[in-house]
């Protein structure tokens, strides 16, 4: 009888401390949900893949710039626990990455110190699978976000409002950015192969790489009534050789800005546009480049990757079909659609430089 009564007074006892907050580990039991995550090749091709996640997560860290807008945008930003040093040091917004600490780069963060944080789910677009397979043989859930794979965004979007228990949110964000995209694509889509510009776009890692089937901005030279002269090369990231591209001889060429040449923290004076017309007459005066059409014409154009192959390049792909073709797109203002984006699901105002004024 008496060890009945001493049970009895356990279970009491519990109950009123649960019922206290006093053992929140054992009240907060996190519910887990299998939720799809994307990984693309480097020939191009996706695979998916099921993942064990924590719903809604309370401890994250974030690898990549894109991810950690994605987050602001869905009000969830408060679950982020540290970022990684690209985000938090060049990128330097939303500006929450900046109160909290980074894990290093995104392609190799610092494992022992995501450990040590204790963090409840991992968000990656970058690293490397090596280093994944550490922190999940830690019993941390790693999920691959890219944030810059175009056609992944309104899906990895969707997938974070159901992580995030904020599906609405999720579903409007993702909505805008179709919209925006379908306006372009519907626009363009009586052109024939003979009214489409031949589109070399160069990244801002290095001269002469460039984006094929599977990169961010492949899809984005296709909706907006381009053709990709690297499509053929059937690989992302290719880099070609200047005598590959003269001899393609690319009606439009469209070159990639840094973060310190665009972005937030440029403000658009006199010295910041004379970098940018600098930049763009290197460009232009390169030897295999001199004699292309685009040069020849003027139609070299830069653009931050942040409003490009990112959520924002809603915005983004306007200035491209814009100047792909301008006759379609005269009553668009691409900058008007930046500053609806960023006050709608930012709650930011527009600021900084992103392209080139012409």
């Amino acid at each position: 009888m008496r060890r009945y009564w001493m049970v009895l007074w356990a279970v009491v006892l519990a109950a009123v401390l649960l019922a206290a907050g006093v053992l929140p580990a054992v009240a907060a039991q996190q519910k887990r949900i299998t939720v799809t995550e994307y990984f693309v090749t480097p020939q191009g091709e996706i695979e998916k893949r099921a993942v064990r996640v924590p719903c809604p997560p309370n401890r994250v860290v974030v690898l990549g710039a894109y991810p950690a807008e994605m987050l602001k945008a869905l009000g969830v930003e408060k679950a982020v626990i540290a970022v990684d040093e690209h985000t938090k040091n060049k990128t330097q917004w939303p500006e929450y990455v900046l109160k909290v600490p980074d894990v290093g780069r995104s392609f190799t963060p610092s494992v022992e110190k995501i450990i040590a944080l204790k963090p409840d789910l991992v968000i990656e677009g970058f690293m490397r699978p090596e280093l994944r397979s550490q922190l999940t043989r830690a019993g941390i859930p790693v999920l691959k976000i890219y944030g810059f794979r175009t056609e992944l965004i309104p899906t990895e979007i969707r997938t974070l409002g159901l992580i995030f228990d904020c599906r609405a949110r999720a579903n409007s964000y993702a909505a805008y950015i179709e919209k925006q995209w379908n306006t372009v694509k519907e626009r363009t889509k009586n052109l024939t192969s003979r009214q489409k510009p031949k589109v070399y776009w160069e990244s801002s890692l290095g001269d002469w790489r460039t984006f094929g089937p599977g990169s961010g901005a492949h899809p984005l030279i296709v909706w907006a009534g381009g053709i990709n002269i690297a499509a053929e090369q059937r690989l992302s990231y290719p880099t070609v050789t200047p005598e590959w591209v003269a001899a393609k001889n690319p009606d439009v060429i469209i070159k990639y800005l840094k973060r310190e040449q665009a972005g937030w923290t440029i403000e658009g004076t006199k010295e910041d546009m004379q970098r940018l017309e600098e930049l763009r007459r290197q460009i232009m005066t390169r030897p295999a480049l001199r004699h292309t059409n685009a040069v020849k014409h003027g139609r070299v154009y830069l653009i931050s990757d942040l409003i490009s192959c990112a959520p924002r390049g809603a915005a983004g792909e306007y200035y491209i079909a814009k100047w792909l073709h301008p006759e379609l797109f005269r009553d668009v203002n691409p900058e008007a659609v930046h500053r609806e984006m960023l006050k709608k699901f930012y709650g930011e105002e527009l600021r900084g430089v992103w392209v080139t004024r012409r």
